[in-house]
């Protein structure tokens, strides 16, 4: 979210983080458990708690509804993240103040936790000031940034006029009539942050002109269109412009040192997933076998970087058959585990926690996919999305995935209007990739796995 909404997640952060310490301390203490494993189930509460609620998005505060399944989903954070340290206790410790202690600190942990979020949600709907919004501009940008201020009231913004912004052709004398307007309908309206938004780009004058002339107030923040876009949605803002200034800004921040590293995490992260889930897919495999004799693998046309094509190594999940997708028009090349009846019946929940896919480490290990990033997609599917979705193939600059942030946010459905979305989402993480995110991707992605929660 804006620099101006990080304020509320650092002091949940730094409250999460003294509830877990300060719930720790005192029921070790209270339940007079050995002193030499404190520091130990201390530390080890601590990271993996605030890990743990990272991973499950519990700062992503704003969308925190109180409803029965965000409880849910918060308690079962905190069962994750007290989980190492209790097993760690129960192996040194196995005595009935143990279990006291592990099953308190849990549910004071997760009480106080709730706590803070329902106290928040309230004063976000019904205390919090709503900040005015002055659009500079018109055409389809402002009005896309104004269904999204209007749409997602957790930002508690206002949009309080769309301030057209007339050609001035780089006049001075127009400029500067147009800047007193502006100055002066800040100050009425009470104005606390401007967005500029205009299908067509500013007067580089009128730019210029804004900045040396202190026409906005130093405390009025000032966006535009794009980079507000991106920081309240999570998702890159798509049109004629935008690709092209990806496409530069790409090119300019390429790094060797990050592709490197990059390459040296697809392997060791590839290697482990593959080697601690061989038991798994071993028997997954035999299964399938024995449904009907067929292999359990297979491989799938998939599209790399720059628009290769390469064979993806899969575990078989559906009974042997000859389909192929036609068009989007029809859904009977939707993978819809939930009502095909295609797919082998054990084998819904394989596909729902995608252990099908896990054969494409191998992929990854040869180099012809990553572990994060757009996702590697069939042959047949980039066909037609490349012809339906407007700037596709910029998804393929980079070297298609296993898992990545469109997956995580918008899951594996396939669809026009979903493939659009998670086209804005993949190119957001092209554009702001780094290693540590590489890293949270994963192991979010993991965790939604082995929930069964992935689409």
């Amino acid at each position: 979210m804006i620099k101006s909404l990080s304020k509320s997640v650092v002091l949940l952060f730094l409250y999460d983080f003294a509830v877990i310490f300060c719930s720790t301390l005192i029921f070790y203490k209270y339940f007079n458990l050995p002193e030499n494993y404190f520091g130990s189930i201390t530390i080890i509460t601590l990271l993996v708690g605030m890990f743990t609620l990272f991973l499950k998005d519990n700062y992503k505060i704003r969308e925190f509804n109180i409803t029965l399944k965000n409880i849910y989903l918060l308690f079962e954070a905190v069962v994750f993240a007290i989980f190492p340290a209790s097993v760690i206790l129960f192996i040194f410790n196995r005595d009935l103040n143990s279990i006291y202690f592990v099953l308190l600190n849990l549910f004071t942990i997760w009480l106080l936790l709730l706590l803070y979020r329902i106290i928040f949600h309230y004063y976000l709907f019904n205390l919090k000031r709503v900040k005015n919004v002055l659009i500079i501009g018109g055409g389809h940008q402002a009005e896309v940034v104004s269904e999204l201020i209007n749409e997602k009231y957790a930002l508690k913004m206002n949009v309080v006029e769309q301030f057209e912004y007339t050609n001035c052709d780089n006049n001075y004398e127009t400029i500067n009539n147009y800047l007193c307007s502006l100055s002066e309908k800040i100050k009425k309206l009470k104005v606390d942050i401007i967005i500029t938004a205009k299908d067509e780009p500013f007067d580089e004058l009128f730019i210029l002109s804004l900045i040396s002339k202190d026409i906005i107030p130093k405390n009025v923040k000032i966006y535009r269109m794009y980079d507000f876009y991106e920081l309240a949605t999570g998702k890159y803002f798509i049109d004629e412009h935008s690709i092209n200034e990806l496409i530069f800004y790409f090119n300019e921040h390429k790094s060797k040192l990050y592709d490197f590293c990059k390459r040296i995490f697809d392997i060791i992260s590839a290697a482990i997933i593959l080697t601690v889930t061989l038991p798994i897919t071993g028997y997954i495999a035999l299964r399938v076998k024995l449904t009907d004799g067929k292999s359990p693998f297979f491989t799938q046309e998939r599209v790399g970087k720059n628009g290769k094509i390469f064979k993806a190594y899969k575990l078989r999940t559906m009974y042997d058959n000859d389909f192929i997708p036609k068009d989007n028009k029809k859904v009977g090349y939707v993978e819809n585990q939930d009502e095909d009846d295609r797919v082998i019946p054990f084998c819904k929940f394989v596909r729902k926690a995608r252990f099908d896919e896990i054969f494409q480490m191998i992929n990854i290990l040869k180099g012809e996919m990553s572990i994060v990033g757009p996702r590697a997609e069939w042959t047949k599917v980039v066909e037609v999305y490349q012809k339906e979705v407007k700037g596709y193939p910029l998804r393929m600059m980079v070297n298609t995935a296993w898992t990545g942030w469109a997956q995580i946010n918008q899951g594996y459905c396939f669809a026009s209007d979903n493939e659009a979305i998670k086209l804005q989402y993949d190119l957001y993480y092209i554009k702001h990739r780094n290693l540590l995110w590489d890293i949270s991707i994963l192991i979010k992605a993991i965790f939604l796995a082995v929930g069964g929660r992935h689409a």
